[in-house]
């Protein structure tokens, strides 16, 4: 991409035509030869896709995407354009409503050019003032002359080209060592910021004019007391006043701007760092949820408004305002090398009484975090359990325990502020030292005739003291604060250095497959410290059958399922689907076989609609009316009060538990998988909804294989085949014998 300008910066409110993109990515795996899914793709990527989207899955795909300004009219300007290249145009359809709603003055104003949805237009060849490019649904390149092209483009292109060697999306299990990334930490930023290099020029600009300003104050005051009170030049003193109140006005203004731009370009670093971090959290494996209290990971999640805060903070601006230090220390030693020295050793004793703060101050915030997350994993476990604390009647105990755990929080938190109030007392004393010091000294030296000093000059040097002193100080604090943002990279590092499941775009194994599963003398146990839940398993889950797994509780039958899914791992033995072994899939292309109906549905605060449509974004109304029919739940869906847009309370608040289970079977119906799972999913129904519940899976048979995993085997199901998983021998009975 040698020879253009590029821009890094993607508008994240330019969205693209969701059918246009999905043609573009096709368009670009073809050229460089990799393969293409696009259910995948939407799987990953749902709709509406804007353009940092469209970036990110262009990566995904293994290619390197940038944004690049439009080449100038000139043949070498175009020469330089690297192929293939994508302009974005306005979409057909946004283009005519926005021309046509100027003709009726009621209409609803048109949305603005940046909301205009785009249709990527693939460049594919160019001359001296000419290009060709592909729109989508045309099956010729379109001549066309740069200048109109560029008329009716987007001021950007989006340059495309083949990374080396392709990225993966993910870590793999298998990688070496040299190949796995490094772990989170400070330098992370380090190319953000540098992302945004323009910005920072004009804040290093803004925090020069400051400094200066700064230097020419203290002279002018100089001037004032020396020169205008010995004199007695009112004109004078007007020209200097009005020059200190324009410098005045000038450096709020700048310091207005500075800050401005550092809020603004931390602000979305912010933004790039959370959309990091939950995307890496929603790709870990499960295991590592089950590790954790979900109020922990919440309260790590909280570490990314602290690093923002810490960036937007006085942090950069300050870091700026440091090597100014040295001109305000140079000035200060041509006036007077003994107060110089009075004041860099009083400043040296704040700096080591912060050194000796530190390490204490950082114990006991680190003690406060872990206190805080302690508190929010208590909360979120049993506000989420309420019906439980209720019908026991828990709610004193709970009130009690967590009065308990929040005097011991309050208590870390008060002994941490106690030691940062301890240094802000010893640092404010050392500095009143400073300046009385400077005070008492500079003025013998004002009475020494041959020491040179003026009254004008010993104000000049206290002002300039109070210019070097301040920002030391701050150093100091911000040093505290780096060490409360370096706990927040410690515990976010816990979520960005854990590798994630495979993930894949570019599918590893043709479409079909008719959902096969086969178990080979598989052992499993959750840690070495665990007893065997089995060894030496061995069955096969015939397809387009009724398979159901019975036995006691503990034996193995949920987690079965779990391993099936690739959420947990065997030490021993393999489990293949269709042939293949399951560690060869990546987790989406696995996962994508299964649909699960557990024992307790979850159902998210929406719509119906919603939390049906979400196991299939694209899917069409008609695709969810059908998926609700073969579920049996369409009906019941229809007689609600908005029918499929009736909104539902979290977990599902408003349906009956046959309600919820039936609109879970039409969710996993949805994602038209393979193998359907029954996970307990009887167990908390009464007998006559369990039979009805059966009679519905009944009618499932033959269009998708279906494992039933359940204590008690309901009267009306057509079983196939059973597998009593509380046998010793693992072996696989004829539902005959064993039902």
């Amino acid at each position: 991409m040698q020879g253009v300008h590029q821009d890094t910066t993607a508008d994240a409110e330019t969205h693209v035509d969701t059918q246009a993109a999905l043609w573009l990515l096709a368009s670009l795996a073809g050229f460089y030869r990799q393969p293409f899914d696009t259910e995948l793709v939407i799987k990953r990527f749902p709709p509406p896709i804007d353009l940092p989207t469209l970036i990110e899955a262009l990566d995904a795909l293994g290619l390197k995407a940038g944004l690049a300004h439009w080449p100038d009219g000139q043949s070498s300007g175009l020469s330089a354009l690297p192929l293939p290249a994508v302009a974005l145009l306005p979409t057909p359809a946004a283009e005519a409503t926005q021309a046509g709603s100027g003709e009726d003055t009621n209409a609803a104003s048109p949305p603005p050019p940046s909301r205009i949805p785009l249709t990527p237009a693939l460049i594919v060849q160019h001359g001296d003032d000419t290009l060709a490019w592909v729109k989508p649904g045309q099956s010729a390149p379109e001549t066309v002359a740069l200048d109109a092209a560029r008329a009716q483009a987007a001021p950007v292109l989006l340059l495309v080209a083949q990374a080396e060697p392709p990225v993966s999306e993910s870590v793999s299990k298998t990688a070496s060592p040299e190949t796995q990334k490094k772990p989170f930490g400070f330098s992370w930023f380090v190319p953000e910021l540098l992302r945004h290099k323009r910005i920072w020029r004009d804040v290093l600009l803004a925090s020069l004019a400051i400094q200066l300003v700064g230097l020419a104050t203290p002279l002018f005051t100089q001037v004032i007391i020396d020169k205008v009170i010995a004199h007695h030049s009112e004109s004078t003193l007007i020209v200097l006043g009005v020059a200190l109140v324009v410098f005045m006005l000038f450096t709020s203004g700048m310091t207005w701007l500075r800050q401005y731009l550092v809020l603004h370009t931390g602000s979305r670093i912010d933004a790039v760092l959370g959309e990091k971090v939950l995307k890496h959290l929603l790709h870990l494996p499960l295991p590592y949820f089950e590790a954790r209290p979900t109020g922990t990971l919440v309260a790590r999640l909280h570490g990314v408004e602290q690093l923002r805060e810490f960036i937007c903070g006085a942090a950069v601006s300050l870091v700026l305002d440091l090597p100014f230090l040295l001109i305000f220390l140079a000035v200060m030693f041509s006036y007077s090398w003994q107060l110089t020295l009075i004041a860099l050793g009083i400043l040296t004793l704040i700096v080591i009484a912060s050194l000796i703060m530190v390490p204490i101050f950082r114990e006991r915030l680190d003690k406060q975090f872990l206190l805080g997350a302690r508190n929010q994993a208590f909360l979120t476990e049993y506000l989420a359990g309420m019906a439980t604390v209720k019908s026991l009647q828990l709610e004193p105990d709970v009130g009690k325990r967590y009065g308990t755990y929040l005097a011991q929080y309050l208590s870390a938190g008060f002994a941490t502020k106690q030691v940062g109030n301890t240094y802000n007392v010893v640092a404010n004393g050392l500095e009143q030292v400073m300046t009385l010091s400077i005070l008492i000294v500079g003025a013998w030296l004002v009475m020494q005739p041959e020491a040179g000093m003026t009254v004008g000059m010993l104000v000049a040097f206290q002002m300039f003291a109070s210019r070097m002193s301040q920002p030391l100080l701050r150093l100091v604090g911000l040093w505290q604060e780096f060490q409360q943002a370096s706990i927040s990279v410690k515990r976010l590092g816990d979520i960005l250095d854990m590798p994630q499941e495979p993930f894949t775009l570019t599918p590893q194994r043709a479409a079909g497959g008719e959902g096969r599963i086969d178990i080979r003398d598989v052992g499993f146990r959750y840690s070495e410290q665990h007893p065997w839940l089995y060894r030496n398993l061995s069955l096969a889950i015939p397809t387009g059958k009724l398979t159901v797994l019975m036995g006691p509780s503990g034996c193995g039958k949920s987690t079965l399922a779990k391993l099936m899914q690739g959420f947990y791992w065997p030490q021993e033995g393999q489990i293949l689907l269709d042939g293949r072994d399951i560690r060869q899939l990546a987790a989406n292309e696995l996962r994508a076989t299964f649909g699960v109906v557990p024992q307790e549905t979850v159902l998210f605060s929406g719509t119906v609609y919603d939390n049906l449509a979400m196991a299939h974004p694209h899917a069409s109304f008609e695709d969810v009316i059908a998926a609700c029919k073969a579920a049996e739940i369409h009906e019941v869906i229809e007689k609600l009060p908005q029918g499929y847009q009736t909104e539902i309370g979290e977990r599902g608040t408003g349906l009956s538990g046959g309600q919820r289970q039936r609109i879970a079977i039409a969710r996993a119906l949805l994602k038209r998988p393979k193998v359907l799972i029954f996970d307990e999913a009887i167990s908390n129904l009464d007998q006559q909804t369990a039979e009805h519940f059966a009679q519905t899976i009944n009618r499932l048979k033959g269009k998708v294989t279906m494992i039933f995993i359940t204590h008690q085997v309901p009267k009306s199901l057509q079983v196939d085949e059973v597998v009593n998983m509380g046998q010793h021998a693992m072996q696989m009975s004829l539902v005959e014998e064993d039902v």
